[in-house]
This record gives C-alpha cells, sequence and structure tokens, in this order.
C-alpha cells in the first residue's frame, strides 16, 4: 500500500488523517475497532487525540487503513512536539483560567480526556480535545457562535460555555466518524414519515440504528452523547462541514415523548433555519421566533393536522 504523504501541520493530529481514510474505505468506528480488536472508545480516543498511536495500533493502522507503520509513528511524535510548543506558547495563568471552565472530573469519568493527566500538562490536553491553537481559538469556534446564535437571550450563558462546547466537541468527534451522503434536504423531508412510524416503537436497540440511517441518507449524523456538569441540553443542531450536519441528543430526560419531540424539533431546524447557525436546546433562557418554529415542526409531524400527514408548509 502507498506511503501517507506527511504534511507537518500539528493542528492536523494523527486522527484527522485516520478519519480520512476510514472515509475513503467507508470503515466505520465499530467495524475498525472489530479489525483491530480493540474497543470503540480507542477509535474514539484516537480521533479525538485522546489515545496516542503505539507501536502496536502503529502496525494495526498500517494494515486496515494504509500508511506504514513509520508513518503513524512519525506522525504522532511531529503532533506531540507541536502541540506542546502550542501549549507552552500560552501564558499558564491564561491556560489555567481556561481549562477551569470544563467539568473536567466528568470528562474524565466519559473518557473524553486522559484521566492521568497532571494539572500542569491540562492545557496540552484541552488544546488537543478541542483541536485548537489557543484558548482564543476555542472561544473564537465555539464562545462566540453560540452567543450568537443559540444564547441571544441566556443570561447564564457565560457559566455553562465550557460544558456546552466540551459536549459540542464530543458530538463533532463522533459525527465526523459517521459515514453520511451529501447533505440533501429534500431526502430528509421525504425521511419523515417513515421516521415518525418508528416512534411506535419503544425499543431503543430497533429504532436507533435505524433513525441513524434515515438521517445518514440525507446527510445527517445522529450521535447519542451523555452531557456532562453544567450542561442541560436535550438536544442541539450544527453543519460541521458544508455537505453535513450533525444532530447530538443526550437522552437528559428519559421518557420517550420528549426523545421525540427533541429529535424532530432539531430536524426543524434543519430545514427551516441557515445552516450557519448553532442550535442548542434544553437549556433556560433559549427562547425566540426559530426556537418556535422549531417546536411548531416537531409538535405537527408527532401529531399532524390531518393524520398521518406532515403538513404542507413542512413537506416542501
Amino acid at each position: 500500500m502507498p506511503e501517507v504523504s506527511f504534511q507537518p501541520d500539528w493542528f492536523s493530529k494523527p486522527g484527522d488523517t485516520l478519519l480520512t481514510l476510514m472515509e475513503q474505505r467507508e470503515l466505520t468506528s465499530e467495524v475498525l475497532a472489530r479489525k483491530l480488536g480493540c474497543e470503540r472508545s480507542v477509535i474514539q480516543g484516537l480521533l479525538s487525540g485522546a489515545i496516542a498511536v503505539d507501536d502496536k495500533l502503529a502496525g494495526g493502522l498500517s494494515k486496515y487503513v494504509g500508511g506504514t507503520p513509520s508513518f503513524w509513528r512519525t506522525r504522532q511524535t511531529k503532533y506531540i512536539e507541536a502541540l506542546s510548543r502550542a501549549a507552552k506558547a500560552v501564558p499558564k495563568e491564561t491556560g489555567l483560567e481556561w481549562v477551569d471552565l470544563f467539568p473536567h472530573k466528568d470528562i474524565v469519568n466519559y473518557g473524553w480526556v486522559d484521566g492521568n493527566t497532571k494539572r500542569d500538562e491540562l492545557i496540552q490536553a484541552y488544546l488537543a480535545y478541542f483541536g485548537v491553537n489557543t484558548p482564543q481559538e476555542w472561544s473564537d469556534r465555539y464562545e462566540r457562535s453560540m452567543h450568537e446564535t443559540a444564547f441571544r437571550t441566556s443570561p447564564t450563558f457565560t457559566s455553562k460555555v465550557g460544558a456546552i462546547s466540551a459536549w459540542l466537541r464530543r458530538g463533532e468527534i463522533e459525527a465526523a466518524a459517521i459515514p453520511c451522503a451529501a447533505w440533501h434536504p429534500e431526502r430528509l423531508r421525504k425521511s419523515i414519515e417513515n421516521i415518525r412510524v418508528l416512534t411506535k416503537t419503544k425499543s431503543l436497540a430497533y429504532f436507533m440504528p435505524r433513525i441513524r440511517k434515515f438521517c445518514a441518507e440525507a446527510g445527517v449524523a445522529v450521535v447519542f452523547v451523555r452531557a456532562p456538569s453544567g450542561c442541560r441540553a436535550s438536544g442541539a443542531t450544527k453543519f460541521i462541514s458544508r455537505n453535513k450536519a450533525m444532530v447530538i441528543l443526550s437522552f437528559r430526560y428519559l421518557s420517550d415523548d420528549h426523545f421525540w419531540f427533541t429529535f424532530f424539533h432539531e430536524l426543524g431546524h434543519l430545514l427551516l433555519h441557515k445552516s450557519s447557525m448553532t442550535f442548542i436546546d434544553g437549556e433556560p433562557g433559549i427562547a425566540g421566533e426559530l426556537e418556535a418554529e422549531a417546536n411548531s415542526f416537531a409538535a405537527n409531524v408527532l401529531i399532524p393536522p390531518i393524520f398521518g400527514q406532515i403538513p404542507e408548509q413542512f413537506a416542501q
């Protein structure tokens, strides 16, 4: 298999190369984990940067996705060297104030960041997790975008942004590993009635893979991510690329009614609103016309005015 070229850019971690090769070979995290004889969480850790490429993984990745073992080892070494330089360039006081924004205990318990990381190394760990070069870059990517869209009316935004951004980031990492067709709103609209039929079943094992399949065929990756402390969101919607959207569901409320309403609410955002916007639902203080439209969409899908039909304004 031909050698994969290496661009020495720290911002592109080994997991970014892995994701590209997985997409080319149409490998899911589950399939690659089986081939490597490891847990799916290991693949997620590689994609997020939380798990380093060691000799064993380098050999397995070479065999199943491409490149040589030497390429993967070099990729990891160069990444760590450059990541360390970036972390050292951040003033220590500024960096530690930044990492204090995040609910570290939950993030470690969920396996998003290595639990053995010392406090002095946390700046580096969170730069890696968010895929940013500086705390300011994190702010530009998450804090500013959320403030301009979903949090326009929330008085508690500042105290929540760390937890919510960590949750969103985990969604991005998991969504990136889900193969999807290109974004196709019309295909999603046509699938809504088939998805609504799934509301009649109580089995998660039955309906979860099916809604994921319907959505992936329309360019939407559906992921289920437990919310950490400080994040009360039940769902969120964001485009992670021009042709791929994600819907994150937290299962914060375990009732069937709340789950389905949240799910169709998120689809409403995708179909009715601008793709440049991030929507986070379930947090106090988030309201407005766009939320009302998504609520109306969800309500009319679940209980159509004419039973069995999607309302005309949402079907076009």
